[in-house]
Order: structure tokens, then sequence, then C-alpha cells
């Protein structure tokens, strides 16, 4: 169990199985999780508690999460967002760079992720996710998101 103060993270994800694991992982560390089962769920969260982290799969029915990516800058959430994608073809990782947003892939590894927690416990906004990663129209480019975490190991 984490040390850290309890945070709340949202994952966004069509796939039943990855939300169960993923809330058990998270939830395990002491952490509380929201999960959405797609784009438009997410949405209608905000505004709400603010999230020390969203978790948001690329690859879902209706919007695509770089679609609700950017509906959350209009919506001004400022919130840490992570790209998780099992297909990370050549065009999904220049848009997600494009946008600023880390790319994680399927399969999660769970304690890279459990890192970029623990950062936002630490210092919730200039390191870990900020600059265009953050759902900020306004934030600095000076301000970069830290690269993409590596898969797990087949």
């Amino acid at each position: 169990m984490t040390t850290a103060s309890p945070r709340l993270v949202y994952v966004v994800d069509d796939d039943p199985a990855v939300l169960h694991s993923t809330r058990f992982l998270i939830e395990g560390e002491g952490h509380a999780v929201e999960t959405f089962t797609d784009g438009s769920g997410l949405l209608a969260a905000f505004p709400g508690p603010r999230p020390a982290l969203i978790l948001l799969d690329h690859v879902m029915k209706g919007m695509d999460g770089l679609e609700v990516f950017d509906r959350l800058r209009k919506l001004d959430a400022k919130v840490p967002v992570v790209l998780v994608t099992g297909h990370p073809d050549p065009g999904i990782r220049a848009r997600a760079r494009d946008a600023g947003l880390p790319l994680v892939e399927k399969p999660l590894v769970f304690d890279a992720l459990l890192d970029l927690l623990a950062r936002e416990a630490r210092d919730p906004m200039p390191s870990g996710l900020s600059g265009k990663a953050m759902a900020d129209p306004g934030a600095s480019a000076a301000r970069r998101p830290p690269g993409e975490i590596p898969a797990q190991p087949a």
C-alpha cells in the first residue's frame, strides 16, 4: 500500500476486463477509482471532483481518446491525461505527440502508472504530466510531458 495521500483516478476504457484490473490495482494502492466505458460518460463527469489522473483509452466506440481529450480541453478541465492504446501505430503516436499526450501501450506497466500517481501526489501540476498533457488549453508549451512509458515486455 502506498504511503502517499489517496488520489482519485478516472479510467476510461470500453473493455470491462481492463477497467476491472486497473481498478483493482489502483485501489489496492489506496487510491479511489471511477471508471467510464466511453468518452461521453467521462465528459458528463465534468465539472465535478478533479481527478489526479485520467487514463484514457484511444480506441473506443463513439469518440476516440484524442477526441475526448480535445473536448476536455474545451471544457477547461485542468486534469493530467495519459492516452492508453493496444494499437500503437505510427499515426496514433504522432497524433498523441502533437497533442502533447504521453502514450502508454497495453498491457499496462502498472509500476509506471503508480509512479505517475506518486509524482502527482508530491507535486500536483508542474511535474509528471504537465504542459499540453494537461487538459488545459492555456498550458505553457515550455512544460512538456515526460514522453512515452514503455510497454510491458511480451
